[in-house]
């Protein structure tokens, strides 16, 4: 049983509601929360990064004034994107205009939260100026002299490095991941030593422990030196390299140490973790949300508890075995978040960490002498770059074997909330009490609830998911069964975005894997426009796909066409094309027919009107796919018979006129209706006439240009159950809106 000294956990709790509280005033509203404005202003570049497209990603603080109101926003810290390409560098003064937006909210149901990432990171608002002039003149501060000194080491590392080590090396001293080789990224992540390429803890710790060592025992400094020294050259070294929840959280705890040797004060560990994040959070509360912060305190609590629960070891093969159990905790404690945020849990961290970590330390000494003695004589910071290039050789192979296990790196999908709170509170159950007779019973029934909660679906409710997915002006739907299979209806896809950035990368693969789902039984195509076809081909590029279904009418986007065949035939994916009459059918699944193209010999104009109409139906629950069918065909549908009563419909053609007409919704008359379409979009979609012909049948109206991705449990008897993301809000969210007593739009 864990003893504790101070009630060090009672401030540690504390931490969570300061968070909560915190999180309205931190998120209220400012000029650019609800729409863009239209801006000048005038300021100097602060940080100096790409994003994965290649476009220059700046951090700017600037003075802003809105155009219509001349209304001035002193000091403001804005995340701008530069689609022009400049060239900058920090400490550039600016001048620029343009429309100021608020952040994105995102999705709830899976994929990037633009809102929460930026608000953690302090961001006022986001643009794509207009026009971007630099002034010639150069700006002065802390941050751009940091971020000078960085540069200098940038300059050093590349001269003294091959390009992917250089790359790893930059991550490690100063933050910079964008060079770093996707492949070797992947590797880091499957084998669970991500921390190594960001600065974290862990090199906080490292780092102070060198500066100890050296002082205490090779210069024979006294302890209260040593401890200023260290403090001093700690908060220098976090100063150059950001602000990071999990460098800012050791530092808090290092300057206690360091606090208490020199007032002669022993510091209590769990103290320590509580004070680091109550700081943390009365900086910014936002980073409660953030999977940094989360997965940082997380990590150390596991560090904490394993070295209480695991006995020491007093034998060479005794203190590896320590070193194993205190590594396995450690990973144990942060396994259900990063499944919460990623979908994916390594299981196999422990083993590569018991090589990565001894050298991590070597490996961190290493590259920044090899760093500073380039700056001073480029010979001998190439001398001191071998052993840096040789472990990171020694890392690439550790992870290279350690990923070849079976199930090294899992797809869990991610956990519901209640779920990873029943974990924790069965760990504390194991860890913080005696096995008594109560605390069996209770551990057992706290076991038996986990796996309810984790298996329940798949053994006892047999309910399938429907998710209508956001992706703008689009088409994307996914549907879930209770037995993890998957079969994605159209993935969406943006006319101006590459193979790789699109819908299928950004939006869909992220809510298969936030489900789980590592590959594709099935994707029924509707047709080959963009804005339902694009975001397919990144999903037949990136995953397992058993087979594709189209239309058995002749394609009339025949460079589309070529463009899918072409995707398949590098897969090895078969392909189908479906008619009226044509069916699938299981237990799990349910049923899926055809019911047009009903003669395939016809030719038509336009994609859309070859458009595959797919009728679902599992347990009570009926749903149509109508693609973007036009009105001809739907009353051709009429003519042949093939019109049936549906629950929910998905309109076609995003709720253009040209569909939907009375006498089709009438005779299927919906109770739900899903309009998939952009905000603001070009076409005016949905039309006021689609509006008001689905209100006129009766039909509930849900747009996900409105209310996000719109999600259909279905059950195998009784009432499917709809949610929309609108509906589902993130938990800090909730609370401001609670707190303000206003919606958030």
């Amino acid at each position: 049983m864990i003893k504790i000294r101070r009630k060090g956990y009672l401030l540690l709790l504390l931490a969570f509601p300061l968070g909560f509280l915190l999180t309205s005033y931190h998120g209220a509203e400012n000029f650019v929360s609800a729409s863009p404005v239209s801006v000048t202003g005038e300021g100097y570049v602060a940080k100096v990064e790409r994003t994965s497209g290649g476009y220059p990603k700046l951090t700017v603080r600037v003075d802003l004034t809105e155009t219509a109101t001349g209304e001035i926003h002193k000091d403001q810290k804005v995340y701008m994107i530069d689609m022009d390409r400049g060239t900058f560098t920090e400490g550039e003064e600016i001048t620029f205009s343009g429309s100021a937006q608020p952040f994105d909210h995102g999705d709830i149901f899976s994929g990037y939260n633009e809102y929460l990432y930026l608000n953690a990171e302090g961001y006022d608002c986001k643009m794509f100026p207009e026009s971007l002039e630099k002034t010639g003149e150069h700006h002065n501060t802390a941050g751009t002299i940091a971020a000078a000194w960085n540069h200098r080491v940038k300059n050093v590392l590349e001269t003294i490095l091959p390009q992917k080590e250089r790359a790893l090396a930059e991550a490690m001293i100063t933050g910079d991941r964008d060079d770093i080789d996707a492949g070797i990224e992947e590797l880091y992540t499957q084998a669970g030593v991500t921390h190594i390429l960001c600065i974290s803890g862990l090199h906080m710790s490292l780092l102070a422990f060198y500066i100890s060592v050296i002082l205490r025992r090779i210069l024979h400094q006294s302890q209260r030196k040593t401890a200023a020294v260290t403090l001093c050259i700690c908060m220098a070294f976090l100063f150059l390299t950001g602000f990071s929840p999990s460098s800012v959280r050791a530092m808090v705890m290092i300057s206690l140490v360091c606090l208490g040797q020199i007032i002669y004060q022993r510091h209590e560990w769990l103290n320590s973790i509580a004070l680091a994040a109550l700081v943390i959070l009365l900086v910014n509360p936002f980073y409660l949300w953030s999977a940094g912060f989360q997965l940082s305190f997380l990590s150390v609590l596991g560090i904490y508890v394993g070295s209480h629960v695991i006995p020491k070891g007093h034998t060479w093969y005794g203190k590896i075995g320590e070193m194993m159990g205190i590594s396995f905790f450690a990973a144990l404690f942060g396994m259900p978040v990063a499944a919460y945020h990623f979908y994916y849990i390594s299981t196999v961290s422990v083993l590569a960490n018991l090589v990565i970590l001894p050298l991590s330390g070597i490996l961190l000494g290493c590259t920044m002498l090899a760093a500073l003695c380039g700056m001073i004589f480029l010979p001998a910071g190439v001398f001191m770059a071998g052993p840096v290039y040789v472990i990171f050789q020694i890392y690439e192979k550790v992870c290279q074997l350690v990923t070849m296990i079976p199930y090294s790196y899992v797809a869990v999908g991610k956990p519901s909330v209640i779920g990873i709170l029943c974990f924790y509170g069965l760990v504390c159950l194991i860890c913080f009490y005696r096995p008594q007779m109560r605390f069996r019973v209770g551990t057992a029934a706290c076991t038996a609830l986990l796996l309810v909660m984790l298996l329940g679906n798949r053994l006892l409710w047999h309910r399938n998911t429907l998710a209508f997915l956001d992706v703008g002006q689009g088409d994307c739907i996914v549907l879930t069964t209770y037995d993890h299979r998957a079969i994605v209806i159209d993935g969406g896809g943006k006319y101006n975005k590459e193979l790789g950035e699109n819908t299928g990368t950004t939006i869909l693969e992220p809510y298969l894997a936030s489900k789980g789902v590592t590959q594709i039984d099935a994707v029924f195509l509707s047709h080959l426009d963009s804005d339902h076809s694009m975001g397919i081909l990144e999903l037949l590029n990136d995953m397992p796909v058993e087979g594709v279904y189209v239309s058995a009418m002749e394609a009339v986007d025949v460079q589309m066409e070529e463009q899918l065949q072409e995707i398949m035939e590098k897969n090895q994916i078969s392909l189908y094309t479906m008619k009226h009459g044509d069916m699938i059918r299981s237990e799990a699944f349910g049923e899926m027919k055809c019911l047009f193209p009903i003669y395939v010999d016809q030719t038509e104009e336009s994609e859309n009107e070859r458009s595959l109409v797919l009728r679902y139906v599992y347990g009570d629950t009926s749903v149509l796919f109508t693609g973007d069918l036009e009105a001809k065909q739907e009353s051709l549908l009429e003519r042949n018979n093939l019109i049936e009563e549906t629950d929910i419909l998905k309109v076609s053609h995003h709720g253009s006129k040209t569909a939907s007409t009375e006498s089709f919704l009438q005779a299927l008359t919906p109770e739900t209706a899903v309009i998939s379409c952009g905000t603001n979009n070009l076409y005016g979609h949905p039309h006021q006439e689609v509006l008001e012909r689905l209100s006129a049948c009766g039909a509930e109206i849900l747009r996900t240009d409105e209310m996000g991705s719109v999600v259909v449990n279905i059950p195998p008897e009784g009432t499917a159950e709809v949610t929309t993301a609108a509906e589902r809000k993130p938990i800090y969210e909730r609370i401001k809106e609670a707190m303000e007593g206003t919606p958030i739009p």
